[in-house]
């Protein structure tokens, strides 16, 4: 039977698959800039902003990256650590662990889909953003928002599994 410590290791590696996903998906964004900024045939009407911005359209797709080594070669650190206290095996599998797993999961989902973003619009914000009109202060605000609650799921799931399970009597 598996651990929540082996399933905790398939849900990283499963996140990094889809990060590289991303990370792929990014790269004709990126090389269209590229092209637009520095190939003699540029399109007609494109205008890069300013040369800093250039590596900032490159900085999504390499931070989808980073998230990708972060989760497949972290991933046994990882859960690990999320299943610290969960016993190796387990015969059977109580709701509790269970939704304590699913918790442990959203937590990281959550994370690992806002921290490129929070990270993203910090560098924007840093190359002067602030005076752009396509910067939105409350985009970052939500990323933020949501890496917190991504933390607080990871870091709480235990508490939080206990409680749902008084409150649906699954324990006494």
């Amino acid at each position: 039977m598996l651990s929540i410590r082996d399933i905790a290791f398939v849900g990283c590696r499963l996140l990094a698959l889809y990060f590289l996903y991303l990370a792929v998906a990014g790269v004709p964004q990126g090389l269209f800039a590229l092209s637009s900024a520095f190939g003699e045939g540029r399109p007609q009407g494109v205008e890069l902003f300013y040369e800093p911005s250039l590596w900032l359209v490159l900085a999504l797709p390499i931070l989808h990256l980073a998230m990708v080594l972060l989760l497949w070669f972290g991933a046994r650190w990882l859960s690990s650590e999320v299943a610290a206290g969960a016993p190796e095996e387990t015969s059977a599998w109580s709701p509790q662990s269970l939704l304590s797993v699913g918790v442990v999961l959203l937590g990281l989902v959550l994370l690992s889909f806002a921290l490129p973003q929070v990270v993203f619009y910090l560098l924007f914000f840093a190359y002067g953003a602030e005076y752009a009109d396509f910067f939105k202060f409350n985009a970052l605000v939500s990323k933020a928002v949501q890496t917190l609650i991504g933390l607080g799921l990871i870091i709480g799931s235990g508490r939080i599994a206990g409680t749902i399970a008084r409150l649906r009597r699954w324990q006494g």
